[in-house]
């Protein structure tokens, strides 16, 4: 979280690592792709001054030499979920993602932390729907679980 919301360079740094190593693994378990950065909400990235996830991506790119492209765009507003439970945030952020092109190859999706799957779920639907192949989803760290409330 100090990387993301407050720019800390050495937070980068481990974030970046973690998910390279498991980039790694990824190319070696499916062979090579793109990597397609899941974007913070709009409202988000201007608070941060920047897309994280995104730098983040461009970052794996050049140490891996797989190509970034930023695919995924929100087309309708979600809530911030950090505050929501894991049905919760399902429904929040179900169809609010869309593929801009067709890529040919297999996608890795990239994001810092999953908690429920929720948004990488919603990510790889997105992605699929517009015929992309997704191989995995890159993170750097899985949350504790949040608990299926009624």
């Amino acid at each position: 979280m100090a990387a993301k919301e407050s720019g800390l360079i050495n937070a980068d740094t481990l974030i970046t690592n973690a998910l390279m190593h498991a980039l790694r693994y990824c190319i070696k378990e499916q062979g090579v792709g793109f990597l397609v950065p899941i974007p913070s909400r709009k409202a988000v990235a201007r608070l941060r001054g920047r897309q994280f996830i995104t730098d983040l991506s461009h970052t794996l790119s050049e140490n891996s030499g797989l190509p970034t492209y930023e695919n995924l765009r929100h087309i309708r507003k979600v809530r911030d979920q950090s505050s929501l439970d894991a049905k919760h945030r399902f429904l929040n952020i179900n169809g609010a993602l869309i593929a801009v092109k067709h890529l040919n190859g297999k996608a890795f999706l990239i994001d810092d932390l999953v908690t429920t799957g929720a948004t990488i779920s919603e990510a790889a639907r997105a992605l699929r729907e517009k015929g992309i192949e997704v191989a995995a989803a890159v993170t750097a760290c899985v949350a504790e679980p949040l608990v299926l409330e009624g």
